[in-house]
């Protein structure tokens, strides 16, 4: 059987909410492949993820609502939200 073929099958026992991740995975991978390949044809590394469409990838999976609840200061404060250092003042 063809991984094409086991990609169906699985696909075809799986939740509808992870099918939508699933998709979204997909159309994703292929237009971040379709435009390394545009940008670096003969690179060898085309494939491998960059860091900003990374962190594009992890922010269009996070809900708006949840970005709103991030503190203002969390880049000026962020060891005191990790570690419980104490905060900088402005």
């Amino acid at each position: 059987m063809s991984e094409r073929e086991l990609l169906i099958r699985e696909i075809a026992q799986t939740p509808d909410s992870l099918v939508t991740e699933l998709l979204n995975f997909l159309l994703f991978i292929k237009s971040r492949k379709t435009q390394n390949d545009f940008q670096n044809p003969n690179s060898e590394n085309s494939d491998l993820p960059s860091f900003l469409n990374f962190i594009d990838l992890i922010n269009s999976e996070t809900p708006a609502e949840e970005n709103a609840q991030l503190p203002i200061d969390l880049s000026k404060n962020l060891d005191s939200y990790l570690y419980g250092s104490p905060k900088e003042e402005e």
